[in-house]
């Protein structure tokens, strides 16, 4: 399975593009259960959407699933100089550590280009960030050796590490907008629609002293060409994790509002709700 993943990765980037596609149209077409998830965000998110332009973009959404999983393998087994795409980073030096020593946090967010965008500023900026350890011992050793290069991965439950990396003046790649449940989130809008968003990155900026900037980020000429925009997050964290919750779900929105078929609206992002609302999905 690896030798067959390395295979894939090491395709000529255009050919890789057209077959992630391809991948992403059989998602759509088998794919019932992440289809329907996708269908009811993106009908909460954009009621405005005709259903005819929500089908069009919901084939979009799983085209790019399939385009965003062959970049992660290409990440994995390739370094970013050999990528063959253009990276343009604006806005980095909110990146810099400054004289004061303090570490800084960079929101990620989960778009389809996450993989590559991600890399693209560890290569630049080394950034520890989270991750899942997987069972299996070789995709463990792949995983890890591919976030090691630019960070240091971390187990997403050693916090206290986290904290320790970001007091020393590191660069943490944290990802905020997804369902955690009721634990440590609060409920404020994401386009309109009340969500459990985690006060992790409020946590984090606090207890380790940190700096936050947020990463917009777009996939662009078919993936020939990435843009990174990293955007300081002023005031932050503010003393109210709700605020702080909200501004950050602000700038998401901003974000897919640009390339919306780039994020990955399979996830259930509306999964847990208020005491007295029913079940979405």
């Amino acid at each position: 399975m690896i030798g067959l993943l390395w295979l894939l990765a090491h395709l000529p980037r255009p050919i890789s593009y057209a077959l992630g596609a391809g991948v992403g149209n059989v998602f759509y077409r088998f794919a019932k259960d992440r289809r329907h998830i996708c269908e009811v965000n993106l009908r909460l998110c954009f009621p405005e959407l005709s259903d005819a332009d929500r089908e069009v973009l919901i084939r979009k959404t799983m085209r790019n699933q399939g385009i965003g999983l062959m970049e992660t393998l290409r990440v994995w087994f390739l370094a970013p100089d050999k990528l063959g795409v253009e990276f343009e980073l604006v806005g980095g030096e909110h990146l810099e550590i400054g004289e004061d020593g303090a570490g800084v946090i960079v929101l990620g967010t989960h778009f389809t280009s996450l993989d590559v965008s991600g890399t693209l500023i560890g290569y630049k900026y080394p950034t520890d960030s989270f991750y899942r350890k997987h069972k299996n011992p070789v995709f463990e050793y792949i995983l890890s050796r591919s976030r090691g290069r630019y960070g240091e991965p971390i187990h997403r439950r050693d916090i206290k590490r986290a904290l320790r990396r970001l007091r020393e003046g590191r660069r943490l790649y944290y990802l905020p907008d997804q369902d955690y449940g009721r634990k440590s989130a609060e409920f404020v809008p994401f386009f309109g629609v009340m969500a459990a968003t985690t006060i992790g990155a409020s946590t984090l900026a606090r207890s380790g002293r940190a700096r936050v900037v947020f990463a917009q980020q777009q996939r662009l000429d078919g993936g020939r060409r990435y843009r990174v925009e990293i955007i300081p997050l002023d005031n932050f964290p503010s003393g109210d994790p709700a605020a702080d919750a909200r501004a950050i779900n602000a700038l998401l929105e901003d974000n897919i509002r640009l390339v919306p078929d780039q994020y990955m609206w399979v996830h259930r992002r509306f999964k847990t709700r208020p005491d007295g609302e029913a079940r979405v999905y």
